[in-house]
């Protein structure tokens, strides 16, 4: 496969990522084996899949608008990787948070009080880390794609908008849905258009 249908299939993996993870950890049940698991494939997709997507999908980007904005490129692959190490640390901070408490029936720990606001802190904080570095990721993309023209202005207008959103997610958590819609339609698009350069050429 060429570096553009790689830049495709990532960019679909992070629509699909942003739209099924969210609602796994919104809708999942872990009273029962198959919740466990669902909350597994969670935890896989907001981790090593978006993080991988996340890096590939920059990469190809950049590999694609050359040198009409290198400087914002290699700082959005940056800012793309930065962010990968974020999600994937949340993921696997709600993994082992997870697979700890299942183990462990007998110490009780959904019942304590300091461990549940130290749990929730602690991912909120690193879930902010992963949503700023994603922000920065879609304001230097948008950036970029404005100067190239890559592609149409309306998506460079989605990228500023999941940017801005997620930059202050740390502050306004509301904010992540916004960021999360905006990331999907982006994936999506993107993904299209990313994969009909090869049919075109």
């Amino acid at each position: 496969m060429t570096i553009n249908k790689w830049g495709a299939l990532a960019s679909f993996l992070m629509a699909v990522t942003f739209i099924a993870a969210p609602l796994i950890y919104l809708t999942g049940n872990l009273r029962d084996a198959v919740g466990v698991f669902a909350y597994d494939l969670a935890d896989f997709l907001y981790g090593p899949i978006l993080s991988a997507s996340l890096i590939v999908m920059t990469y190809a980007i950049r590999e694609r608008i050359g040198a009409g904005a290198s400087r914002r490129m290699d700082l959005a692959l940056l800012a793309a990787v930065l962010s990968a190490v974020g999600m994937a640390a949340v993921a696997f901070i709600r993994a082992s948070n997870r697979h700890y408490h299942i183990s462990h029936p007998d110490l009780h720990l959904e019942d304590s009080t300091t461990v549940l606001i130290i749990w929730t802190t602690l991912v909120a904080g690193v879930n902010a880390i992963g949503f700023h570095f994603l922000g920065w990721m879609f304001v230097l993309l948008g950036s970029a794609n404005w100067t190239s023209r890559l592609f149409p202005r309306l998506l460079t207008g989605f990228y500023f908008l999941a940017g801005v959103s997620a930059l202050f997610v740390y502050r306004f958590p509301e904010l992540e849905g916004l960021a999360l819609l905006s990331g999907a339609i982006i994936g999506i698009w993107q993904g299209v258009l990313l994969w009909r350069f090869d049919t075109k050429t």
